[in-house]
């Protein structure tokens, strides 16, 4: 009961101030020890319900389960959702007003990378002259194109390479709980800090 009273106060005034667009959240390591995208469906539904427009999680270390399995169990998660493989997207999801990414891949240092060496394949083919290599054409070959006004870190105080690019600018939350642990004041806590900040977007 207390927690829901917590919750309800949270909510309140979250509603108040302006909510983040898009939230990045990297799923601790342990969880990966279970099923950990049986989760994923609660915590979409306190994305939406906050009015969050995407939402993109990163399982650390994902197990060896297949694309088409945790697609399945996504199957009625009320978004409309992509799940992002090393080499393989498949959607999932019955939609809904938030756009839902789930990415199973490597981190960020990899998807970096193989941007730029992206590019330099095109360069050597001609396809692509070195001298319009640029942040955006860098930006255009990344597979995940958000930019998260809240990175929210589970499990501990280390930096996540996770999106590594595309949060420059980010408010970073740290949550000293595991994934299966999380719980929805955690999150609003999270929301809520993030409001009470100034952001300065590297000025």
């Amino acid at each position: 009961m207390l927690d829901r009273a917590r919750e309800k106060l949270l909510e309140k005034e979250i509603r108040r101030g302006e909510v983040p667009s898009c939230i990045a959240v990297v799923i601790s390591t342990e969880a990966n020890r279970s099923r950990w995208w049986r989760k994923v469906c609660e915590v979409a539904g306190w994305c939406t319900s906050l009015g969050v427009r995407e939402a993109t999680l990163f399982p650390e270390r994902a197990g060896a389960e297949s694309v088409e399995e945790i697609a399945r169990e996504l199957s009625d998660i009320p978004a409309k959702g992509r799940l992002l493989a090393e080499d393989e997207e498949i959607g999932f999801g019955k939609g809904g007003p938030m756009n839902l990414v789930v990415f199973t891949g490597r981190g960020g240092k990899a998807e970096v990378t193989e941007a730029i060496r992206s590019i330099l394949e095109d360069v050597k083919s001609g396809l692509v002259n070195p001298d319009e290599i640029d942040e955006a054409a860098i930006e255009s070959r990344l597979r995940l194109r958000q930019r998260p006004d809240l990175m929210i870190r589970l499990g501990g105080k280390e930096l996540s390479d996770f999106m590594i690019w595309q949060s420059t600018y980010s408010e970073l939350y740290f949550i000293d709980r595991s994934w299966d642990r999380l719980e929805k004041v955690d999150f609003l806590r999270a929301v809520r800090d993030y409001q009470r900040r100034e952001r300065r977007f590297g000025r």
